[in-house]
């Protein structure tokens, strides 16, 4: 019977830990593979680009095929990096789908809004797992293009977002990277620990 107990008390705590005792793992998504690599008219969404640890981000837009182009930054972006992802002057939303859940986002952006002339521009990211969240330019005027950072963590699981400008601007992305929640070892080994008491409590009952 104490056995028996025991194993129960592994297991709840593993359980109830489960949520709270994780390992954040880091996803980066590089854009370089489809910019340099690819020939001309083929580096336009839908694509799939595998990340850093091997989770899958499939880059869309609804305006697709080839609403979006994988290309060099071309130092028309101060804070983006050196290949970027744009919309090339046309607005259009753009969906980022990933193989496994994710619990954060962090990309770069830049607007169409030359000069900030569009007044308070503002970034929207939708996750699957609801809600809305919004990203001001950085640079609002005092670059060509209205730029800033986004970035979200520890949020419900999510597998997609939608990103939207609150204009009539295009949308270029770069510097994109996620973050994946991973179960920690010291848990699953509670919970392997637990699952042997309890066989072996039965075995002996038997």
């Amino acid at each position: 019977m104490v056995l028996s107990k025991h194993a129960l008390a592994a297991l709840v705590a593993c359980a109830l830990s489960f949520g709270a005792t994780t390992a954040l793992a880091a996803n980066t998504y590089d854009f370089t593979t489809l910019a340099t690599t690819l020939p001309p008219g083929a580096e336009v969404t839908p694509q799939t680009i595998a990340s850093s640890t091997g989770v899958m981000a499939t880059f869309s837009s609804p305006s697709d095929p080839g609403a979006f182009t994988f290309g060099s930054n071309a130092d028309l972006y101060t804070l983006l990096g050196p290949y970027v992802l744009s919309s090339a002057g046309v607005p259009a939303e753009l969906d980022i789908s990933f193989s496994t859940a994710q619990s954060g986002l962090t990309f770069n952006f830049a607007l169409g809004d030359f000069l900030g002339f569009g007044g308070g521009d503002v970034l929207s990211v939708m996750p699957s797992s609801g809600g809305s969240f919004l990203a001001p330019t950085a640079i609002p005027g005092t670059d060509l293009f209205p730029q800033g950072t986004f970035g979200m963590s520890g949020l419900p699981a999510f597998t997609s977002v939608a990103i939207n400008v609150s204009g009539p601007y295009s949308l270029a992305v770069a510097d994109v990277s996620s973050i994946s929640a991973v179960p920690e070892p010291a848990c699953l080994q509670m919970l392997a620990a637990g699952l042997a008491v309890v066989f072996f409590v039965i075995r002996r009952r038997a």
